[in-house]
């Protein structure tokens, strides 16, 4: 799976989960404050109900005319009255109310009713009803529905990405076939003019001919760097690396001297620092596509008549150009397969991706260092 269906995996993921369970989460609000006040509601219903019971027996009470009275008292509630200036007069509560300005409260799992009574019974302007809040678990009875609805609402994320890549992996399908059949067709045409110009006895050309010579060997050797790209993204994953010894120093000036004329050709020079008999154990044909899509690329977005400066030490490889240089936005996508920031220039997109595989298999870390119209700098260090 490539980088950028991971990254359209995520993003459609993030978006499709955050926007369902932004919904699941404001209906389950909905629906615990509708509760809520559902709850509420019924709880005042009852209270209502208590408050005329206490109504009733405070009138019967206070039409006694008795000097003496009980206060009545009821299994399903607890109650208390008020005079004029909220002074208690009589109470059954475990706890005061002090606060009797709101009419309904609910504290320490209980419920209140405030009513005003007229006429004044007993003296009292206030009468209070107490219970026993009845528990309301709507939570408890959510947090079931909201894993079966998140279960569901992963399994339809899933689906859905695999239905939005499906024209992605088809695109990519068909330029990987488009490559695999590019490459069978370029092979022979590519061995032959190869062959054919190392055969060529240049000895009687003249200066003219000699130049147009010299030209299609670039362009032919540019086919060539193609072509072994293009063999490396199909058969990487298929082939065994033969590892051995490698002395990069050799390597280096081996590759220098491969791409020298196509560097000519925009008038650039190499400016070497390049310590002698550096090791490293890698598979040659990898560490020489590691080192030709580097140099390739600086010479390829390089600016004409400039230096290209290579330096190797001990555990670094770091190649300099005076080219185009990329953006920030830019080098945290060049590693991403057909990745092109410049229609100008040929290619397909792939030699990053190329590099970033073949270091990542030896443990070789790449840094990017590069500045709009400035140039560009890549380091290995192993």
């Amino acid at each position: 799976m490539y980088k950028s269906e991971k990254q359209t995996i995520f993003n459609v993921l993030s978006l499709y989960l955050t926007s369902t369970l932004l919904l699941i989460a404001t209906l389950f609000a909905g629906y615990y404050f509708y509760k809520q006040s559902q709850h509420i509601y019924n709880e005042k219903e009852i209270l209502k109900k208590y408050t005329l019971e206490l109504e009733d027996k405070l009138n019967l009470t206070h039409k006694s005319g008795r000097d003496e009275y009980e206060y009545p008292r009821f299994k399903n509630f607890k109650s208390a009255i008020y005079d004029i200036d909220k002074n208690l007069i009589f109470s059954t509560f475990d706890t005061e109310i002090k606060n009797l300005d709101e009419e309904f409260i609910i504290k320490d799992k209980k419920s209140y009713l405030i009513s005003n009574l007229k006429p004044y019974f007993l003296g009292a302007a206030y009468m209070v009803v107490e219970k026993k809040v009845k528990p309301l678990y709507i939570i408890r009875g959510l947090i079931p529905l909201a894993i079966i609805v998140v279960i569901i609402t992963i399994i339809t994320s899933f689906f859905l990405v695999k239905l939005v890549l499906t024209p992605l992996r088809n695109n990519v399908h068909l330029l990987d076939n488009f490559i695999k059949d590019t490459t069978h067709e370029l092979n022979t045409p590519i061995t032959t003019i190869l062959a054919n110009i190392e055969t060529l006895n240049t000895s009687n050309c003249d200066e003219k001919s000699l130049k147009k010579l010299q030209r299609i060997e670039t362009a032919s050797m540019g086919i060539s760097d193609i072509y072994q790209d293009l063999i490396y993204i199909l058969l990487n994953h298929k082939i065994l690396s033969k590892n051995e010894k490698l002395n990069i120093s050799e390597i280096l000036d081996e590759r220098i001297k491969y791409f020298t004329n196509i560097a000519n050709t925009k008038n650039i020079n190499f400016q070497l620092e390049i310590k002698q008999d550096i090791y490293f154990i890698a598979d040659k044909q990898k560490i020489d596509r590691l080192i030709d899509n580097i140099i390739s690329n600086a010479i390829k977005y390089t600016k004409k008549s400039t230096t290209i400066k290579i330096i190797l030490s001990d555990t670094t490889l770091s190649i300099i150009d005076e080219g185009k240089g990329m953006s920030e936005d830019e080098i945290s996508k060049i590693f991403e397969r057909y990745s092109r920031f410049d229609n100008t220039q040929g290619g397909f997109g792939i030699g990053y991706s190329i590099i970033k595989s073949i270091a990542d298999e030896y443990n070789i870390n790449i840094d990017i260092k590069s500045q709009v119209n400035v140039g560009t700098e890549v380091i290995l260090k192993w």
